[in-house]
């Protein structure tokens, strides 16, 4: 394939890509994509709503008890996953946070100490206020160990749009959550994920401006521009733009280990970017459909939970019971060539629609944003 095929066939991808993608919006947000009303939703895909057993089959082995549980992180121990149970995407309805017991494989719930209560020193911004609990709506986490040995939980919260902090400790077999601040990224926020630097700062993905006119945001994706970038938050610094970010819809980050690279899955452009966080400048990337979240794994690779559905004629509506089961398949890549291999692929019973692949001991870990189960299979 010459140079020029190569283009407009990249070009094609991110129009199609993009295409699908203002299509489903315009499902998910019953707002109109013409001038007239708004679309009538399609009929979800039979098999969308389909209430299998929570037994193992295929090898993949599901826990359930759990509603969207999004975003999956190993809590120290290696015994128990924390869990974000995220409200139906764009709702911004209250949801929660728990833990999964790996030696029972059960649900559990953990408490969150607030505010004042919490008591401590504080880790985010002076002058971002104390929260509202009521409204607390979890979406992104990311686990790192502060430079004291604490343990800082970063987790993104659509009730206030903004980033909290919480030290997450134990106590005889108990884990618990300490409210140690927040920040909020200026302008008009709309956080997917985040994810925590060395020091205690953090990298976060801007979706879209929230308030921006949904025909503004259609009209943007449908000519390819870009919707959204990465912001930075360091202590005693804020909030700053990373160089060279702006894409279609960033989704997942995270960051590697020594905190020089930033890793950002482009859901509406098919692919996961490597940026350099000092320069900004762009230093590779590789090809995967709808990526959603992505972690660094014990292993040292990047792992990515990647969709393949068609977003508008297969899809899960809010609410449905027992698990979305939409195709997706788990990706492997090296973060230093960037090239990226398909581990794992599904459709079907028990689980479908990963959102996160979290290995572990020898597992991959799935969450998803449409259920009511995480789910593993051998890692091999």
């Amino acid at each position: 394939m010459n140079g020029k095929t190569a283009t407009a066939r990249r070009r094609l991808d991110v129009a199609t890509a993009v295409g699908a993608g203002v299509a489903a919006l315009c499902v998910l947000l019953a707002a109109g994509c013409s001038e007239d009303r708004a679309p009538e939703p399609p009929p979800a895909a039979p098999d969308a709503v389909a209430m299998p057993a929570c037994a193992e089959q295929y090898g993949i082995r599901p826990v359930c008890g759990f509603k969207n549980p999004e975003d999956l992180r190993v809590l120290p121990g290696g015994e128990w996953l924390l869990v974000s149970e995220m409200a139906p995407f764009l709702s911004d309805d209250a949801g929660v946070l728990s833990v999964l017991d790996l030696r029972h494989e059960e649900r559990r719930s953990i408490e969150i100490v607030w505010g004042d209560e919490a008591g401590g020193e504080m880790w985010g911004d002076p002058v971002c206020p104390a929260p509202r609990v009521e409204r607390f709506s979890p979406h992104g986490i990311d686990l790192t160990t502060r430079d004291d040995g604490r343990h800082q939980l970063l987790v993104v919260n659509h009730g206030d749009e903004r980033v909290e902090f919480f030290e997450a400790a134990q106590a005889e077999d108990v884990w618990q959550l300490h409210w140690r601040g927040c920040a909020t990224p200026p302008g008009d926020p709309f956080i997917n994920d985040v994810a925590g630097l060395p020091g205690g700062g953090f990298m976060a993905t801007h979706m879209w401006d929230k308030s921006m006119p949904f025909d503004d945001v259609v009209a943007r994706l449908t000519a390819g521009e870009a919707t959204g970038w990465v912001w930075q938050w360091l202590p005693g610094v804020g909030f700053s733009k990373l160089p060279n970010s702006d894409d279609l819809m960033p989704n997942g980050i995270a960051v590697s280990p020594d905190g020089a690279k930033v890793y950002v899955n482009v859901y509406m452009g098919n692919k996961t970017l490597k940026i350099d966080r000092a320069s900004g400048a762009r230093e590779g990337e590789f090809s995967v459909r709808q990526p959603d979240n992505i972690v660094f794994g014990e292993d040292g690779f990047l792992w990515v939970a990647s969709h393949l559905n068609e977003p508008v004629e297969e899809r899960c509506a809010d609410g449905h019971p027992g698990p979305c089961l939409l195709p997706f398949q788990v990706v492997r890549a090296d973060p230093a060539t960037m090239t990226a291999e398909v581990v794992f692929q599904h459709e079907g019973e028990p689980m479908g629609y990963a959102t996160v692949a979290l290995p572990h001991a020898g597992r991959i870990y799935l969450g998803t944003a449409s259920g009511d189960r995480i789910a593993s299979f051998e890692l091999k």
